[in-house]
């Protein structure tokens, strides 16, 4: 009889040994998470979904991540949202330009609608000649604010030209 009183103690423990495990796993796995991919130039950058839960980063105000760009060239945005749940996510997603608080352009508004442990991937394109030169001087640094929203979630990536260059006359 005691052999087997202990065999059962041994079993509940294996159990809820497992149970902590499954618990840890499904914990970091379900949930909404969403990727940026950028390409400026040749150079392709991914910004995932848990750089902006950084401690550091909200610490020191770097709620944005920040790109590089030449001045005519245009910069390709990815967006992937991943639906790690049991039930359909239905959003709006936004992504616009911004530049000292007022809204430039809007470069997407579509609304999505994911289905459990699917993904959806949304593409456009920032082109330079859509901010207009005319308000801008040239041969200064110039920056814009790409806002991506959807639900509750906001993401901000700073796009950076080095120089705003005259566009060539045609020819």
């Amino acid at each position: 009889m005691a052999i087997k009183s202990r065999n059962l103690y041994l079993y509940l423990a294996l159990a809820c040994f497992a149970g902590v495990i499954a618990i840890f796993i499904v914990d970091g796995y379900l949930g909404i998470y969403d990727t940026v991919y950028i390409t400026s130039g040749e150079h392709e950058q991914k910004i995932e979904p848990d750089y902006w839960q950084r401690p550091w980063a909200k610490e020191h105000g770097y709620d944005y991540y920040g790109v590089g760009s030449e001045w005519g060239e245009p910069v390709y945005f990815r967006y992937e949202i991943d639906n790690r749940t049991f039930s359909t996510y239905s959003t709006n997603i936004e992504a616009s330009v911004w530049k000292s608080g007022q809204k430039i352009i809007d470069l997407l508004d579509k609304d999505a609608s994911i289905a459990s442990f699917e993904q959806a991937t949304l593409d456009w394109t920032l082109q330079t000649d859509e901010l207009g030169i005319g308000s801008f001087e040239t041969g200064k640094k110039y920056s814009v604010s790409v806002k991506v929203n959807h639900g509750d979630v906001e993401r901000k990536i700073v796009v950076d030209f080095p120089r705003i260059v005259e566009p060539a006359p045609p020819r």
